[in-house]
């Protein structure tokens, strides 16, 4: 016969086993009661990426803006770009063409601030007038642009002592005729909150808001891979007449990985340049894929993407030749590059400075070929991802 159970062991465990079901209970019904129901969010969060640009002269905000799709207001927010330039308006007036305006520094009228003016952006200034010189109240300036009515472009901005822009550019076109709607007084004012701003050279950082990850195209060709401790955090657009050497030195980067980024595949390779008393002329051989190739036409000229002024064909096997001067050596700097039929830089460029004495080591003989993978890839416009070690 199985004695009652007295033993403290069990009789100790009754209660708590009471007081878990208890608790068991509790949780039970809390888990019947309807729980409130949370909409999902109406899309997935747009990933950010950011591309650095830095500012090239003669650039204006509008201009940047316009180019990588978003807002001016935006650009300057993202970089705190507070030197303001405001066309506030423009009149007719038959006596004379004139700028005028106020400069301020955070608001408050201020003097001896120097307001530059040039017919293209960011080029030579052909005009001055200091805010508050002249007996003019303070903050005040003014320059007759003309004696009468006169048309023309014209860019406004503030320098500092040292010729630096620290300002944004106003531009205004004015009129020769003074009839009604037209401009000839313009009224353009600064609000300078930071004098120790500059703008051209500046490093831009330039916010784009991706596509939402659902509806975003999918890479046809993705970028060869970057070696390890590499990040791409930079982008450029292709100017006309820069050069890779010069866009990589301006951000630090490896030239090579600004090669490989971005599918830069159509070489242009100064082989060697000899001495040569005869003439100073330009050869080399025009490759598809490391194949001599015909009909692919090279392109020569005094400055990097500058007017052509001598053109040849590849042929005999992908060569070609141009004599840049056939009675004795030629000085002078040339650029070289394939270009297609529409006039577009497929390549990259070549440069060589050729040489008026021909001594031993001079140069007049230039050996330049090209090796082209793309035929379809052009440089200038072209969007560049800039690697940076990170």
């Amino acid at each position: 016969m199985i004695p009652a159970d007295i033993s403290p062991a069990r009789s100790t465990w009754r209660p708590q086993r009471a007081s878990l079901a208890t608790l068991f209970t509790l949780l039970l019904s809390l888990l019947m009661v309807p729980l409130p129901v949370v909409a999902a969010p109406a899309e997935r969060p747009t990933p950010r990426q950011t591309y650095v640009h830095i500012i090239r002269p003669g650039e204006s905000l509008v201009n940047i803006a316009a180019l990588y799709g978003i807002s001016v207001e935006d650009l300057r927010a993202s970089n705190n770009l507070v030197n303001r330039a405001q066309l506030v308006s423009c009149t007719p007036n038959a006596d004379s063409t004139q700028a005028k305006g106020t400069v301020r520094v955070n608001g408050q009228p201020a003097s001896g601030f120097r307001v530059v003016f040039s017919w293209h952006p960011d080029e030579t200034v052909v005009a001055m007038a200091i805010s508050g010189g002249g007996g003019q109240n303070g903050g005040q300036y003014s320059h007759i642009l003309g004696g009468g009515a006169r048309e023309g472009n014209w860019w406004f901005w503030i320098e500092n002592s040292s010729g630096v822009r620290i300002s944004e550019m106003a531009y205004v076109h004015t009129d020769r005729l003074p009839h009604e709607g037209k401009c000839q007084r313009a009224v353009i004012d600064f609000d300078i909150q930071d004098p120790g701003l500059t703008y051209v050279g500046r490093k831009l950082q330039i916010p784009l808001v991706a596509l939402p990850v659902t509806t975003r195209p999918v890479t046809a060709k993705p970028l060869p891979p970057k070696p390890a401790g590499t990040k791409i955090v930079f982008g450029h657009v292709v100017r006309s007449g820069e050069t890779l050497v010069g866009i990589a030195e301006a951000y630090g980067a490896s030239l090579q990985e600004l090669k490989t980024s971005n599918s830069l595949v159509n070489r242009a390779n100064l082989v060697r340049c000899d001495a040569n008393a005869g003439s100073t002329r330009a050869l080399g051989t025009v490759r598809f894929n490391g194949h001599p190739v015909n009909d692919y036409r090279v392109a020569f000229s005094w400055q990097p993407d500058g007017e052509v002024v001598a053109r040849k064909s590849s042929s005999e096997g992908g060569r070609y030749t141009h004599i840049l001067q056939a009675s004795g050596p030629r000085e002078g700097s040339w650029w070289f590059w394939i270009e297609n039929e529409d006039g577009h830089r497929i390549s990259e460029m070549a440069h060589v400075r050729t040489d008026k004495d021909h001594q031993a080591g001079s140069c007049q003989h230039a050996v330049i070929d090209f090796d082209i993978h793309n035929p379809h890839l052009t440089y200038i416009g072209r969007k560049l991802h800039i690697p940076s070690a990170g």
